[in-house]
């Protein structure tokens, strides 16, 4: 330590030279650092897409999901297997733990993908590299005069090419109007007339649409390409394709047999803006691990290219979100508080120490331990964001510095102004060595403080984890900082002008302080007693807090979930939307509101048409009505919603929205999960789990995810009757599919563009009523109706079917509303073992926000005891005294009072957010005790006695103590007192903290001082005795 101090103060220039290193290398850093509003905190996710059009969704499941689930089974570090079959859609989703390496994940997925043998038709591919944060930019593509079949043409071949090409987006999602497709719509009465079957029509499509190539010919000194060039390039090209030839060489062509019309593929979902019903919209997201305002400043010049000149005239792409808001908003809170902060801290320097020169050398500590951050953060990979950065006390990484400058002006103060320059350099560096060990353990606990953080898995450390990094580098680039350059700059600029003596503040302090400190010291018994009586009742008021996961953070949009009736038809989902939609339009603070029900064509978002969205944009919070707050916004578009008939609105964000779906797969804060085999029986159960739920106070909503039938049209084949006319069952379930659904035959190019070509009865002929009459070619040529050969009826099949760990699975979401989220899962739990008997071979569990809240707190009960003993053994090291390290984590409990008064004061919930301000504040107590307890040691060990020795030390330690304490809390209280978007999360950390230092601060200075008396009593008298 003297070696390092010693080097500092006399090789100036070496020390400045690494110190402009050291800010260029943080700048650089910082300049190339990953920026977010919030921590990707979701887990590593592989998701398998298998499409399989018009298929019913319990077909679905037994001849696509079940196969994939057991081909995905037992995969390295997975720690759950998902997925949601729905008509056409297998959704998988494997979830993965933090050791997976994402890459080598999607591989060995891929793997086991290639060996399956799946049915005809059925496109199976995983899901890009992207995590449901990934979400950066939802947009519209507006075209006057334009229908929506262009637009999304436009969409799928112009925009979403381009886009797809920006540096980190992984995918873009289209929604809304219509995907394009040439339909050929067979006449029956005709096709019967010329005695042909669908079958001839596919034969004569795939024969008539293809290019050939004839090798080369050469002709003299050159050589000539061969081309046959066949491929069909219009709708007239498609009629003209000869399906048969008649007697005398009559060729039949698709136009004598059928209509050729420009259609489209049946559409899934619908997505509609303010008074418009059908508009066509992207999704722009981004990949995983990239740099969020790099991709999307690469999207937005993309989309000011293609609005210049990549569009035809009239034709735009408007952007209705854009996380650059966001991001913008909460960093900008971050780095006021942080200023505040910073100043607050200046200013309680230089209260305290009446000296300019000597505060600025503390608060150059401040921005170099920033840059140390960023430099670390960059090191490790970690992009910093709201918590990283907003956790930052500027309070405790000054600690160090103030106490390396409040010794040294202590000593300065002690000797002539008039001394030689080499005096001065020795009084600095024996000052600086003499608080030099204290310092470095102080620090070393702090970081031994946050080990916990890092132990914490998933959901929860990817939260706080950059949060710990972010403070442990700046601390260690403020030790070297307080050991190296503070020193030198007190050297330097402490030379004339020195306060002899305490300044008033500080005297005024010391009259309070003395005659408390000389009370408590008579009174031992009885002020120990008082702060077990403290500590005592602040674990009633523990117990009387609530628990959550995290605080919510406001992202300044809303998002309106609303259930509609399973069976809904696109068309009456489009008009209820609308209602919806201009409702909320009414409202003076909302801006504009998209709406979206059902899932996109690619199914990478596997919602049913019942789920409906309504994405609510509002005006900035200056425009608004005065006095309004969010809440009461908010409660304003319930009622409005509430009004309309069936309508039962909830309110969440985008961004919590995702985050809440990853966890668990289901909608919902907690998700309660059960599992069984018989869905009959499975339903039964979870809507009496549902009914009791509904009863617990505190619950907005709990329902069923994915409930419902729809209604399905059975065609059962009358094997006997096919028999009878030759047939069999595949012959007429090619007629249905290619029918009914549509059955691409062959690909019809425009320039770079291709658009199916489907065989597909015209809209009226696939009625209720005429399906009957759909004729069914036989072999010796005739005809018969499907009627005659099947018994048609109308019955109910499921709309989703849930599976995890290979069992059929129902879940309810549940959102709270007033409550915390402990109290109100501890209630249901009960409510739930009382009143429904679940049976032998079916389980019941608790997931979602509840689940990692478990995980977090009991991970952090196994680690929390681990951080303590490593600062006990570090206390010890420091101390050579089993006592007085034990002495000083006294403080740590007893510093637990001022933190959760503080919670139950603000009515605070308990959090993992607030558990990490409770391990910060352990760090800062602990500091204050090694502060207290070095002093008496060193007046101890100059002769005083026990009493005179802790009374002086108490009193020259006063101003070190109030300082660190001040300034931590200090630092910490705008972020505490702020409101602004992004401030929620931190709150309950510097409420913690705040509450907590009033108390650890009262304990440091009289608990602390009739401890160590009472302690080392004995030991004292023992001496004096020999």
């Amino acid at each position: 330590m003297k070696r390092l101090v010693d080097y500092a103060l006399r090789e100036p220039v070496f020390v400045m030279l690494g110190l402009l290193l050291f800010v260029f290398a943080g700048v650089v850093a910082f300049k190339n650092l990953s920026v977010e509003a919030f921590p990707d905190v979701t887990d590593s996710q592989v998701t398998v897409i298998a499409l399989y059009p018009g298929r019913a969704a319990e077909e679905v499941e037994k001849q696509v999901s079940l196969q994939i689930e057991v081909a995905l089974s037992g995969l390295p570090h997975a720690v759950r297997v998902f997925s949601h079959t729905q008509f056409g859609l297998s959704f998988t989703v494997i979830t993965y733990d933090d050791d997976a390496d994402i890459h080598t994940s999607r591989q060995q997925v891929a793997e086991r993908l290639r060996g399956l043998s799946l049915p005809d038709g059925v496109e199976v591919r995983m899901a890009p590299i992207a995590t449901p944060v990934g979400e950066i930019m939802r947009f519209r593509l507006r075209g006057d005069g334009r229908n929506t079949t262009d637009l999304r043409t436009l969409q799928d071949w112009t925009v979403e090419r381009a886009l797809r090409q920006v540096p980190g987006v992984a995918d873009v999602v289209s929604m809304g109007g219509f995907i394009k497709q040439y339909e050929i719509r067979p006449d029956t009465e005709k096709l019967r007339a010329h005695r042909l079957t669908y079958q001839n029509l596919q034969d004569a499509l795939a024969r008539g649409n293809s290019n050939a190539g004839g090798s080369y010919v050469a002709q003299g000194t050159q050589q000539y390409a061969i081309r046959g060039i066949g491929l069909l390039s219009s709708a007239e090209e498609i009629g003209q394709v000869v399906v048969a030839t008649r007697a005398g060489g009559t060729p039949i062509l698709i136009r004598d047999l059928a209509e050729v019309h420009v259609g489209a593929l049946p559409r899934l979902g619908t997505v509609g803006q303010d008074y418009d019903d059908d508009i066509v919209t992207g999704i722009v997201i981004m990949r995983r691990g990239e740099n969020p305002s790099v991709v999307l400043q690469g999207v937005k010049q993309k989309i000011a290219e293609l609005n210049e000149r990549g569009l035809p005239e009239g034709v735009q792409i408007q952007p209705f979100y854009d996380r650059t808001w966001l991001m913008e908003k909460t960093l900008k809170t971050v780095f006021r508080n942080l200023l505040e902060g910073a100043l607050l801290v200046s200013l309680v320097l230089y209260l305290f120490l009446s000296n300019l020169r000597a505060s600025l050398a503390v608060v150059v500590v401040i921005p170099l331990a920033l840059l140390s951050t960023f430099l670390g953060l960059k090191i490790m990979g970690v992009p910093a964001n709201l918590l990283s950065l907003g956790a930052m006390d500027f309070g405790i990484i000054v600690d160090g510095a103030v106490i390396v400058i409040e010794n040294i002006m202590h000593r300065l103060s002690l000797r002539s102004e008039t001394m030689s320059d080499e005096e001065r350099r020795n009084v600095v560096a024996d000052a600086a060595q003499e608080v030099g060990r204290p310092t470095l353990f102080s620090m070393l606990i702090i970081i031994a403080a946050h080990i916990p953080i890092f132990a914490l898995q998933r959901h929860e450390g990817r939260i706080f984890q950059p949060m710990a990094l972010s403070v442990t580098a700046a601390l260690i680039g403020a030790l070297i900082v307080s050991l190296t350059l503070v020193p030198l700059l007190a050297y330097w600029t402490l030379r004339r002008g020195l306060p002899h003596d305490d300044n008033a503040l500080v005297k005024r302090c010391k009259a309070l302080y003395a005659p408390v400190l000389d009370w408590a010291l008579g009174q031992r018994k009885l002020v120990v007693a008082i702060a077990l009586a403290a500590f005592a009742a602040s674990c009633v008021v523990a117990t009387r807090l609530g628990s959550e996961f995290l605080p919510e953070l406001n992202e300044g949009t809303i998002w309106v979930n609303l259930r509609l009736p399973s069976s809904v038809s696109n068309p009456e989902a489009s008009r209820i939307l609308q209602e919806v939609r201009r409702t909320l339009l009414t409202i003076p603070e909302v801006r504009t509101t998209v709406s979206k029900a059902g899932q996109p064509e690619d199914g990478t978002d596997p919602k049913t048409i019942s789920m409906a969205e309504v994405f609510v944009d509002l005006k900035p919070i200056d425009n608004w009505r005065a006095g309004l707050s969010k809440e009461q916004l908010i409660l304003e578009m319930e009622q409005a919603v509430s009004a309309l008939p069936g309508m039962e609105p909830t309110f969440s964000m985008p961004i919590r929205d995702n985050v809440l779906e990853s966890i668990s797969q289901i909608d919902g804060q907690i998700v309660v999960k059960v599992a069984g085999d018989d869905l009959t029986k499975l339903r039964e159960l979870t809507e009496a789990i549902e009914a009791q739920i509904r009863q617990v106070r505190g619950v907005q909503r709990a329902e069923i995810d994915r409930q419902g039938d729809v209604p399905q049209l059975l065609i059962r084949i009358k094997r006997e009757e096919a028999a009878r006319y030759g047939l069999n069952v595949g012959d007429i379930e090619d007629v249905i599919g290619a029918a009914l659904a549509g059955k691409p035959v062959t690909q019809l190019w425009e320039g770079e563009r291709r658009f199916d070509v489907v065989i597909r009865l015209a809209a009226h002929q696939r009625t209720l009523a005429e399906l009957a009459a759909i004729p069914i070619p036989r072999p010796d040529g005739g005809y018969v109706s499907l009627g005659r050969i099947s018994q048609i009826e109308e019955v109910s099949g499921a709309m989703n079917i849930a599976r995890e760990a290979g069992r059929r699975t129902m879940a309810i979401g549940i959102f709270i509303r007033g409550r915390d989220m402990g109290s109100v899962v501890t209630d249901m739990k009960q409510l739930v073992a009382d009143h429904v008997k679940v049976p032998d071979n079916y389980q019941v569990s608790w997931s979602g926000e509840f689940e990692n809240q478990e995980r977090a707190m009991k991970r952090l009960a196994l680690v929390v005891p681990l951080s303590l003993l490593l600062i006990f053994v570090l206390l010890f090291d420091a101390f050579s005294s089993l006592k007085k390290a034990l002495l000083i984590l006294v403080n740590v409990p007893l510093a637990l009072i001022g933190g959760f008064v503080a919670l139950w004061i603000f009515h605070t919930p308990l959090s993992v957010s607030a558990a990490i301000g409770f391990i910060a504040l352990s760090g800062q107590a602990v500091l204050n005790g090694v502060v207290m307890l070095s002093v008496f040691q060193q007046l101890e060990e100059l002769g005083l006695p026990l009493l005179d020795a802790v009374r002086a030390g108490a009193l020259q330690r006063l101003r070190t103590v109030l300082m660190t304490a001040m300034l931590a809390a200090l630092g910490l209280l705008p972020m505490a007192l702020s409101h602004d978007i992004g401030a929620e999360t931190q709150r309950p950390l510097a409420l913690v903290v705040i509450g907590g230092l009033v108390s650890a601060t009262l304990l440091t200075l009289i608990v602390l001082p009739v401890l160590y008396a009472t302690w080392f009593r004995s030991k004292a008298q023992t001496i004096k005795a020999s």
